[in-house]
């Protein structure tokens, strides 16, 4: 009787039951912030709030830019993101703490299999040092303070992380094929904003920028990139690079599984 190995064994059960990755593209309007080049921009006389949402369940962080000439205080403690009436605060009152400092020697030894032609290089990482050292706290601040002319980034919570099923959106959608589904911001399945606070002087100012989602694709992995030559300043120059053909600041994406064991259709 034959042996078969583990690595036969593990070709045999990806070729029985092989995985197709898709993803669901979310495009978003917003009645507060506007296009503006590779960002939707928010502004008043005292600020600019600039969005990118585009990222793996999408990206709900903004970047604030103070431009008065006088410091701006963002009050994270009385700012918060809404997302289908769940509020959640940005400021959460926690402590971040760095108390570890390990050195590593890392050695390799090769050798070559009975293949004869397949190297096989082996890695062995041994701690040289160790520093347990009672670190460094850094407390969460309420209030970031942002000097003139300058900006700063606040990343803390993503659009979402739960795919989206529609009985007029194709769950698997076949090569060379999208399924598409519009809403208006009533029938919208997300509606999100950051309400943000911040002060100038003595003054406090409340902004709300808000988006809902405006329209949904289901697309497979192999129909949502393409290649494209490496470019600068309009050189061409040597590689290639992968581009998503959805990507853009005011949309965001999901990515999704399926086996042969899956059915549905939507």
């Amino acid at each position: 009787m034959k042996k078969i190995t583990p690595f036969v064994l593990l070709c045999f059960l990806t070729s029985c039951n092989p995985i197709s990755t898709y993803y669901q593209v979310y495009k978003t309007k917003s009645e507060t912030v506007k296009p503006s080049g590779n960002s939707m921009v928010f502004e008043d006389n005292n600020c600019k709030i600039s969005y990118n949402l585009w990222a793996n369940n999408g990206n709900a962080g903004f970047t604030f830019y103070n431009k008065t000439n006088e410091v701006i205080y963002l009050q994270l403690d009385e700012s918060f993101y809404v997302i289908n009436g769940n509020a959640y605060d940005y400021y959460q009152n926690r402590i971040f703490t760095n108390s570890n400092n390990t050195a590593t020697k890392t050695s390799k030894t090769s050798g070559i299999s009975q293949l004869g032609w397949l190297s096989l290089s082996t890695y062995t990482s041994n701690t040289v040092a160790t520093n347990s050292s009672s670190g460094v706290q850094i407390v969460e601040a309420k209030v970031v303070a942002i000097p003139s002319k300058s900006s700063k980034s606040v990343a803390e919570f993503n659009i979402t992380q739960t795919i989206i099923r529609d009985c007029d959106l194709l769950r698997y959608p076949t090569s060379k094929q999208t399924s598409t589904k519009g809403f208006s911001e009533d029938t919208s399945p997300l509606n999100f904003y950051n309400s943000i606070t911040y002060k100038l002087g003595d003054k406090t100012n409340k902004v709300k920028n808000d988006f809902y989602v405006s329209e949904i694709t289901n697309i497979a992995y192999k129909d949502a990139f393409r290649q494209e030559k490496n470019t600068f300043c309009n050189q061409k120059g040597g590689g290639i690079t992968t581009v998503f053909i959805n990507s853009a600041p005011d949309k965001f994406y999901l990515t999704y599984t399926k086996t042969q064991a899956d059915t549905w259709k939507y």
